[in-house]
């Protein structure tokens, strides 16, 4: 028997012993693959777990003029993660589902004209948010959909005006 012989029958026999330990080396690695991406949502999913935005009710601020607090609302936004969330899209509807026009904004001067309106609101704790109507005209009933990084899905706020008041536009 010749060295060449031996190096051969050698060759041949690791061969199959190569392909089994390489099937076995790519299975356990797409196990670990799977088992990581598992670990990893199951972290996500515990860290927005805790991602909530609480609203308070909509209501108008006090002013110095009644009547430019009526086309004027505010609710407190209160965030309860640890993480800071921004405000980056308030649309406001009427009951028959129109869109109407507002401005929006962390604070307002004393006519209830929004400052840095539109702005991206970051909320760390809590924040008020002011929504004005362009038109000026009162507010009646209206849904608010606030549009924040936590949810794709808006929060939804609803304002309906008192009864005291509903008399009183009628009148007029």
């Amino acid at each position: 028997m010749q060295l060449s012989d031996v190096i051969n029958v050698t060759v041949q026999a690791a061969g199959p012993l190569t392909s089994i330990f390489s099937l076995l080396a790519a299975v356990l690695s797409g196990i670990a693959a799977w088992l990581s991406y598992r670990l990893t949502k199951s972290i996500r999913d515990e860290l927005k777990s805790d991602e909530l935005i609480v609203a308070g009710v909509l209501e108008h601020p006090r002013l110095s003029h009644p009547d430019h607090e009526n086309c004027v609302l505010q609710t407190t936004l209160f965030n309860k993660s640890k993480r800071k969330c921004v405000i980056s899209k308030v649309q406001v509807f009427d009951v028959e589902n129109s869109e109407i026009s507002v401005d929006w904004a962390e604070s307002i001067d004393h006519c209830g004209n929004p400052q840095d309106r539109g702005q991206l609101i970051g909320i760390v704790d809590k924040a008020v948010l002011y929504i004005r109507r362009h038109d000026g005209r009162a507010f009646r009933n209206a849904v608010v959909h606030v549009t924040n990084t936590f949810d794709n899905k808006p929060l939804i706020l609803t304002y309906e005006m008192e009864a005291g008041w509903q008399e009183y536009f009628a009148r007029s």
